[in-house]
């Protein structure tokens, strides 16, 4: 099964895509669910924070949302990888093999470039 052709395009094309979904799930903070730990609740969509009165309340019962991001990231990945499984292996041919390690490469100094402002305080 893993030496089959529509498995390989399929695993290069969410491999290769998910590093693109994850940056901009990251960038534009489009996470799936946010996780509250520390209540042990799970909630639908991206939820922050909306204490007017004292924003600091926030670090209390703090927010993840990197298994949203990832999950995001993770379901648009795997459309795109159906959708490349699924043509005959002609129309693949013209596909340059190389973006299949340069994404993945310039998703991970996107990530870089969009997590220094935490670190920065």
């Amino acid at each position: 099964m893993t030496s089959s052709t529509p498995f390989r395009r399929f695993a290069f094309a969410f491999g290769t895509t998910f590093g693109v979904f994850y940056v901009v799930a990251l960038a534009k903070d489009l996470a799936l669910f946010s996780v509250f730990p520390s209540l042990g609740v799970v909630l639908a969509g991206t939820h922050h924070s909306r204490d007017v009165a004292d924003p600091a309340m926030g670090f209390l019962a703090p927010a993840m949302y990197w298994y949203g991001w990832v999950a995001t990231a993770a379901l648009g990945a795997l459309m795109v990888g159906l959708v490349a499984a699924s043509p005959p292996g002609r129309s693949v041919r013209y596909v340059w093999p190389g973006w299949v390690w340069a994404i993945p490469a310039l998703s991970m100094i996107a990530c870089i470039y969009l997590t220094l402002p935490w670190f920065r305080l």
